[in-house]
């Protein structure tokens, strides 16, 4: 489990949506060496596409646009009709993600805006580094979808997805899991969330490959020392009057325990893990993201 914690300053003024590092991360994460190079790499020309198995099943065969890669070009069918085509095939599909995020009512706790840059930014990553990505915010249900192609990361409409959305209704992951498993051939799972949800166990995942990012807000910034405390439930709107003493901080601190205990479960397993705070710099997430994604 990777943890990335600490005090920022907020910055001044309005900040993009998808992290100003995104771009220098993508340029190094190209360049750098890896250490388990895939075996079709030399022939794909593409680090993040694998081909495996004995057979592709062609989907489709359409025109070029300009987010496509131009190294999916077919040259032949080019030569022969005078127009540019690219191929896409069934095993592609599967080799996308499907990213879901959360924004749900208790994530105006760990900070709306904060968790829409963290979903955005991965969702550009994925695509501008070459894997297709069914996109997808939820609470109860799905509440808006965007697909992106692989290498079609475009910032101004993965920014234009998010902008309007607030954090409200309930939180079920596992109604969430499973319509994006009937709607989606993708073989990862990116589950951006703070996780409010007792019944949620990372080890049931329908995907054969998890990538989980829990958005976590410390105990400290949640209330006062001890007394009693009105809150408002972020996923009810009713208002509360609770204790918040040495018994209550205790109960919170066994369900976050309990809870990273799961995710260690997972991560032993096979599955990527990482615990992110609100206002801090997420660089460091990002890169181990995307190590994990392409491990």
């Amino acid at each position: 489990m990777t943890s990335y914690g600490g005090k920022t300053a907020r910055h001044a003024g309005a900040c993009a949506l998808i992290d100003p590092e995104a771009a220098s991360l993508i340029r190094a994460f190209r360049r750098r060496t890896p250490r388990r190079p895939p075996l079709a790499a030399e022939v794909s020309r593409d680090p993040m596409f694998r081909r495996t198995g004995s057979s592709f099943d062609l989907k489709n065969i359409r025109e070029y646009q300009f987010s496509d890669d131009p190294r999916r070009i077919d040259w032949k069918l080019e030569g022969r009709t005078g127009r540019l085509y690219v191929k896409e095939y069934y095993d592609e599909e599967r080799e996308g993600a499907a990213l879901l995020v959360d924004l749900s009512g208790s994530l105006g706790v760990f900070g709306a805006l904060d968790a829409r840059r963290v979903g955005a930014t991965l969702a550009y990553l994925i695509s501008a580094l070459g894997l297709s990505v069914s996109l997808a915010v939820f609470d109860t249900a799905t509440r808006r979808r965007l697909a992106l192609r692989r290498g079609g990361a475009v910032p101004s409409a993965i920014a234009t997805f998010f902008s309007d959305l607030a954090p409200e209704g309930r939180t079920d992951i596992r109604a969430a899991l499973a319509e994006a498993r009937a709607a989606s051939r993708h073989r990862r799972l990116v589950l951006v969330s703070d996780f409010f949800d007792r019944g949620f166990q990372p080890a049931l995942s329908p995907f054969s490959r998890n990538f989980f990012v829990w958005l976590y807000r410390p105990l400290e910034d949640l209330g006062p020392g001890n007394g009693e405390i009105e809150v408002e439930d972020p996923e009810t709107m009713s208002r509360l009057h609770l204790p918040w003493d040495e018994a209550a901080k205790a109960a919170y601190r066994r369900r976050e325990a309990e809870l990273a205990a799961r995710f260690r479960d997972a991560e032993r397993a096979g599955a990527f893990y990482a615990r992110v705070q609100p206002e801090t710099p997420k660089r460091g997430l990002y890169w181990s993201f995307l190590e994990a994604l392409y491990a």
